[in-house]
């Protein structure tokens, strides 16, 4: 299976083992709760998901490498005690307790969380010492005598042998004990999540070209390149072009490790950079621009006409991201003031009152969000928001501190409403001026079923353009059909 396949049925495990009965017992008992083994490839994303997965799921969770950990740190440590047995009294072992355990407890009372997944990766690389203990922990879930609290759900994961020299296989009697998802590498679903997080257009287009190149990581062979590694790089390229830092040839070396793969993207990645510094989306998406004189488009290699596709793409997935943020911060704007009652106009006596009661709603919010940030549920995009929106109901607060007139809440909510209306009306404008462009330089051929591919696969852009562009979207929806379908015939030719 595929990790978005893999994805979907943990969080269907998560939500069967978490269910409970009326009378609030576990539907399935804990002992028959079987731990989930996720095998796959290095840096296919198996991390990645539960990450998403508890954030999606609003439960806890609690990871740990286990190649870290000796029989020590998972049991416990020894504590010699004294008992009686018929009269008489023994010296006896116990244990304190697992580190793992502990943090399971410690993860619930910092955030509130009953429920959680305990992630263990590189399950087949512990000790040997360590291992008769990890499959007493996979079928009775328990370290030494203490158990993983109740709600709490075990996904292990681990690379196959022929990736990693130092894993174990494993035997009958653990694989009786787990549900084993295997996870192979998914280039289409791979690019569906990064068009979402917006990788870099050269990374993107670079991938459509050469689709081998994706995940390269062959037994006996040194060099390797993983999903992770083309992320990782996209972030940092992203990041020094924004701060105008020069990118050197030995950066693409660094991250994706096998040569021939490293050589090739670096010198696309030089064709990337002329065509953005000649083509200039900004003013193509905004004005509409036409195919200047001298271009030459469709004489261009297909790599050259990918690329400015492309170019046009990424910069229309980030207005769609930049929207999609304004959005949600005018909406979280707007429901905080719409449960604020305030009167037309404050007497100075009761100035102090409304602010204080903004300024304790505020910080029960912000309660609220530490608790999810301390469980791992707040993502980066939606802190940055909640910082932006503390910022302008404090400066709110100081202008009715001044003014005594509680309307500078409802005028800042309509002031960000109405900039969210304006970045849409621009992605609206920018998606049509596009493929008017692509249009125009190549025709209705596969630059546009690239373009439109990349717009329908992100959520924010997919959901405008259905709604604001309706002759768009059925072009979109013939293309892609008409496409699928000689994939698919393609495919039987060659089965």
């Amino acid at each position: 299976m595929d990790i978005r396949e893999a994805k979907q049925e943990i969080k269907k495990a998560v939500r069967a083992y978490t269910a409970k009965t009326e009378a609030g017992t576990f539907r399935i008992p804990q002992k028959r709760q079987r731990p989930i083994l996720l095998m796959g490839p290095p840096g296919v994303g198996k991390t990645a998901i539960m990450e998403q997965i508890a954030r999606e799921s609003a439960i806890g969770m609690v990871a740990y490498t286990m190649t870290h950990h000796t029989r020590q740190s998972a049991i416990g440590l020894p504590v010699l005690g004294q008992k009686e047995f018929d009269g008489k009294s023994y010296t006896v072992t116990s244990y304190t307790m697992s580190e793992i355990i502990a943090s399971v407890y410690e993860q619930m009372e910092k955030s509130g969380c009953r429920e959680g997944i305990l992630f263990l990766d590189e399950m087949n690389c512990v000790s040997e010492t360590l291992m008769p203990a990890m499959l007493q922990f996979l079928q009775y879930k328990t370290f030494g005598s203490h158990r993983l609290p109740e709600g709490w759900i075990i996904v292990a994961a681990g690379n196959p042998p022929a990736y990693n020299r130092s894993v174990r296989e494993f035997d009958t009697v653990t694989l009786d004990r787990v549900r084993r998802m295997d996870v192979e590498p998914d280039l289409g679903v791979w690019k569906e999540y990064a068009i979402e997080r917006g990788l870099h257009p050269a990374v993107l287009s670079f991938l459509d070209l050469r689709p081998e190149r994706f995940y390269v990581m062959e037994p006996g062979h040194a060099g390797f390149v993983t999903g992770r590694a083309w992320e990782d790089l996209s972030e940092i390229l992203l990041t020094m072009e924004e701060m105008g830092l020069g990118v050197e040839e030995a950066l693409f070396g660094q991250y994706l490790q096998d040569e021939d793969t490293a050589r090739e993207f670096a010198f696309y990645y030089r064709l990337y950079e002329r065509w953005k510094e000649r083509l200039r989306p900004e003013e193509i998406l905004g004005s509409g621009v036409s195919v200047s004189e001298g271009w030459e488009l469709p004489a261009l290699p297909f790599d050259e006409r990918l690329c400015i596709v492309w170019l046009l793409l990424q910069r229309l997935l980030h207005m769609g991201a930049e929207y999609d943020g304004q959005q949600k911060l005018s909406d979280s704007l707007r429901y905080f003031v719409e449960g604020m009652d305030f009167p037309k106009q404050l007497k100075e006596a009761e100035r102090q009152k409304w602010e204080t009661l903004v300024k304790e709603r505020l910080a029960d919010r912000k309660k609220g969000l530490a608790v999810r940030r301390e469980n791992g549920l707040l993502s980066s995009d939606e802190e940055e928001r909640e910082r932006k929106l503390g910022v302008m109901l404090h400066s709110c607060i100081e202008e009715l501190h001044l003014t005594g007139d509680p309307d500078v809440f409802s005028e800042k909510t309509r002031e960000e409403q109405e900039k969210a209306g304006e970045q849409r009306k621009a992605l609206v404008r920018g998606m049509e001026n596009a493929a008017e462009f692509i249009c125009q330089s190549f025709g209705e051929n596969q630059e546009l079923i690239v373009f439109l591919t990349g717009l329908t696969e992100h959520s924010v852009c997919g959901g405008v353009l259905k709604k604001e562009l309706p002759d768009l979207q059925a072009r979109a929806e013939e293309l892609l059909g008409a496409d699928a379908r000689e994939e698919e015939l393609r495919r039987k030719l060659l089965g």
